[in-house]
């Protein structure tokens, strides 16, 4: 795929400069010409975008409006009729109004229930949604084959992350493990002196999921005490482990806080324009965020999680 200084030689047409006047000026014209140029992918797991619209038609319409020369593809497998009312946004349309809004050119939406179903196509970044870590693993993985730029996210109430799994851009290197050793396979000298305890919320957490009891499911708030059993075994340093009550706020549901939705939302499309753009580091891999004001969990924070050896590479 051609990279986006080879493909913005045509510049901006007048209505692109009227349009899109504030932001050109913080970034510059070739920027603004590769996001046109662009593609983007965002894949959501077993969720809705109910804030964009409840139907395939009601989603596209909201994103027209937003940008309508956006070149959009909406594949909806399945819209949920909506346990969620339309004012709680999701972390993915938070991320989704952001890029439309900043001039993405070619945006392709995915909804799927079942990861064996996901079609990945060819694009600059992707993005994958997903509250089930243990599928998220497994679509970011799919998706990191057609992408240049590959991140994964999630919200849980007022607990956030989001990881970055590949960026090859130019000479441009981050990220290069997948999400599954970034939690599970690094030990403890390896993890940073003070690392984020959001970092062992998930890695219990995906744990649980893989273990014989979950059947694959994630891990709901009547599964404290086997979530915290495992924060104890799969973490060896007791300054790594996870407070019980921060667990207890991750695992009590799966229903996304709005506020925290547009932070984390807000955050990951700084990084695709990044990414896309070239310009400015991307974080590098972690980014944790949590609204319940703990001193080792509550601020935002990028932690690089990764083995040893792997850093090398």
């Amino acid at each position: 795929m051609a990279s986006p200084t080879d493909r913005h030689r045509e510049g901006l047409t007048r209505e692109e400069e009227e349009l899109l006047d504030r932001q050109i000026r913080v970034w510059g014209v070739d920027t603004q010409c590769a996001i046109r140029d662009s593609v983007v992918s965002v894949v959501v797991l077993g969720d809705d975008l109910s804030f964009l619209g409840r139907t395939k038609a009601e989603i596209d319409a909201t994103l027209r409006d937003m940008n309508p020369r956006c070149n959009l593809i909406v594949e909806v497998e399945e819209v949920a009729e909506g346990n969620q009312k339309p004012s709680e946004r999701v972390l993915a349309a938070e991320l989704i109004k952001n890029l439309t809004l900043a001039g993405i050119g070619n945006l392709r939406v995915s909804l799927v229930s079942d990861v064996s179903r996901l079609q990945c196509e060819r694009s600059d970044v992707a993005i994958v949604f997903g509250t089930n870590l243990r599928e998220t693993c497994e679509a970011t993985e799919l998706v990191a084959a057609k992408a240049s730029t590959v991140l994964c996210s999630t919200v849980r109430g007022g607990c956030g992350y989001a990881f970055l799994r590949r960026h090859e851009r130019g000479e441009a290197r981050a990220g290069g493990v997948p999400l599954q050793t970034a939690l599970l396979d690094v030990p403890a000298e390896d993890l940073p002196r003070r690392v984020n305890k959001m970092y062992g919320v998930l890695r219990a957490a995906l744990a649980f999921e893989r273990s014989e009891k979950a059947g694959g499911r994630a891990p709901g708030a009547a599964d404290l005490d086997a979530v915290a059993e495992l924060s104890q075994s799969e973490i060896s340093l007791e300054r790594h482990r996870p407070p019980l009550d921060l667990l207890r706020n991750y695992l009590e549901t799966q229903a996304k806080m709005p506020a925290v939705s547009a932070v984390v939302g807000g955050s990951l499309a700084q990084e695709v324009i990044k990414a896309i753009s070239g310009k400015g580091e991307l974080m590098d891999n972690f980014y944790f965020f949590s609204a319940y004001g703990s001193p080792d969990s509550g601020e935002a924070k990028v932690e690089l999680i990764r083995p040893k050896e792997a850093r090398a590479t």
